[in-house]
């Protein structure tokens, strides 16, 4: 279930026809309306826990839009989600048309290109996933690996 300040933060802001399309490659990796995260600087300034709330919506529904059935955790939280912020904006785009289609599928692969090349210079990779599915990632460098010993 949605926190209150995720609830708080959400409520507002519902859809918008004319609203504008956009891409965000960390942390999102893809699309997003600007009625959905009118101002990116709040939803960073949310703590982290509810911070992942809001954005494993966003996770689900790239699930959604690839055709995916849902594990049922993802199911339940984002049908909770819906009775908790019925008019938030994101649950009116469920369906891409061919234009968003495209769009979604560049920013994936640009952010995996992003991605490939952050980490092909790592010597160590770590990367974890929290309760909500939200992954965090590490890359340590050695930067003494080639002096001399």
């Amino acid at each position: 279930m949605l926190s209150e300040a995720a609830i708080d933060f959400l409520a507002p802001l519902t859809f918008r026809a004319t609203a504008e399309r956009r891409s965000c490659l960390l942390p999102l990796s893809g699309i997003y309306w600007e009625d959905e995260i009118p101002d990116f600087k709040a939803l960073l300034k949310l703590p982290e826990q509810d911070r992942s709330l809001v954005l494993r919506l966003f996770s689900i529904r790239f699930s959604i839009w690839d055709g995916e059935e849902l594990p049922e955790a993802d199911q339940l939280y984002w049908d909770q989600a819906r009775l908790q912020v019925p008019n938030y904006a994101l649950f009116q785009r469920l369906d891409l048309s061919l234009e968003d289609r495209r769009a979604q599928d560049a920013v994936l692969r640009e952010a995996i290109e992003c991605f490939d090349a952050f980490f092909a210079g790592a010597d160590e990779v770590k990367i974890t996933e929290d309760e909500h599915g939200m992954k965090s990632f590490s890359a340590t460098i050695d930067l003494t690996k080639d002096e001399p010993k």
